[in-house]
């Protein structure tokens, strides 16, 4: 006579619990052998091999769902067509998850650049060579205040999570270059959203070239343009040129300060180059 195992024992020997065999058998996944009058579970060392494999295919990520229906027809044409529809799903989530390790290292630098300011003069101007990178873009809300800065920024990640992209690479403002250049800086400007190079699939992104960047910390509103004056002011005594939109991204806005400051903490980023000898300099 075939010597049967409890529950218990065969829970044990898969390192499973009772409570998950019983689940089991109740799903019509894997049911014992006998039940006795007591209603004990009682399965047949035959039925170990089942298991392992229900063990083994669980382990992969694969929904109980999708082994009860396998094992009532199983086959290794069957299981093949299982295990890849599993892969593809697997670098479905592997794709993902580098997407959110991607944005987390995308905020923590914003962090560590908030931090190494520390180090550094406020509203002093300084030279930095910048990388590539993309942003998406949306034109303030009329007319510019507090309010209607929050709604457009707003406005734009809405459509920036829409298309399934997470908004961690930072926001700030875009201060239009012929603007400045012609005395009304505020004259198109706007929000803006960075997002991962690898986001090459949005045709609306726009392209920030690498290069050197004027730069300077600052503490106020991205509409205040009491700073981008006195960042001008340096280029020229400097002897360089914008050539490009100027970028005020945003570091620590104002949900990380206890008291009740209603300004961010930023960062001026002005596209250069060098326009004059050093000897034509005053």
């Amino acid at each position: 006579m075939e010597t049967l195992v409890s529950i218990s024992e065969m829970a044990k020997l898969h390192g499973l619990t009772r409570q998950t065999l019983i689940y089991y058998d109740e799903i019509d996944l894997f049911k014992p052998l006998q039940v006795d009058g007591n209603g004990y579970r009682f399965y047949s060392k035959k039925q170990i091999p089942y298991l392992r494999e229900i063990c083994f295919l669980k382990s992969l990520g694969i929904s109980l769902k999708d082994i009860v229906v396998h094992f009532q027809g199983r086959c290794p044409q069957k299981e093949m067509i299982l295990l890849q529809k599993q892969k593809e799903n697997v670098l479905h989530e592997i794709a993902r998850l580098n997407k959110i390790r991607e944005s987390i290292n995308q905020r923590l630098n914003i962090y560590e650049e908030a931090e190494d300011a520390r180090m550094m003069q406020m509203q002093e101007p300084f030279i930095r060579s910048m990388p590539a990178r993309k942003m998406l873009f949306k034109e303030y809300i009329q007319p510019i205040d507090k309010e209607n800065l929050h709604t457009t920024l707003m406005g734009l990640w809405k459509e920036i999570v829409q298309k399934e992209i997470v908004p961690s690479g930072g926001f700030g403002s875009v201060i239009k270059k012929e603007s400045v250049l012609a005395g009304n800086p505020l004259l198109g400007a706007g929000s803006c959203s960075f997002i991962s190079q690898w986001n090459n699939e949005n045709s609306q992104a726009t392209d920030l070239p690498a290069g050197l960047y004027a730069c300077m910390y600052k503490y106020g509103m991205p509409y205040d343009m009491t700073h981008v004056k006195k960042l001008m002011g340096w280029l020229e005594r400097n002897g360089y040129e914008l050539v490009g939109d100027i970028v005020d991204m945003c570091l620590l806005d104002t949900t990380f300060y206890r008291s009740d400051q209603d300004f961010d903490f930023c960062m001026l980023q002005a596209p250069i180059k060098f326009a004059k000898k050093s000897e034509d300099i005053a």
